[in-house]
């Protein structure tokens, strides 16, 4: 299980999860969105989940202002990584 940050207006780049995740958002909002799927936003006090093998091609906090803090959790094998940058 992770405690992730983003500052204001950061996004993350282009990845895919080898596993899926399940995730809650503490504080903020981000929108996201996989390959071939429609941009969603998910906002302070809901839930979400991380597709496994799927291109994870847009990730950022919506807020040029305040921050982002989410935990989400994966189940994968000891040392196997969460995330895959290409």
């Amino acid at each position: 299980m992770y405690l992730i940050e983003y500052a204001p207006g950061v996004a993350a780049p282009p990845h895919h999860h080898p596993a899926a995740g399940v995730g809650y958002v503490v504080s903020g909002s981000f929108e996201s969105a996989f390959e071939g799927g429609e941009t969603s936003e998910v906002r302070e006090g809901q839930s979400f989940r991380d597709l496994p093998n799927v291109p994870h091609v847009m990730f950022k906090n919506t807020s040029a202002t305040k921050p982002l803090k989410f935990v989400i959790s994966y189940v994968v094998r000891k040392g196997a990584p969460v995330l895959v940058v290409p």
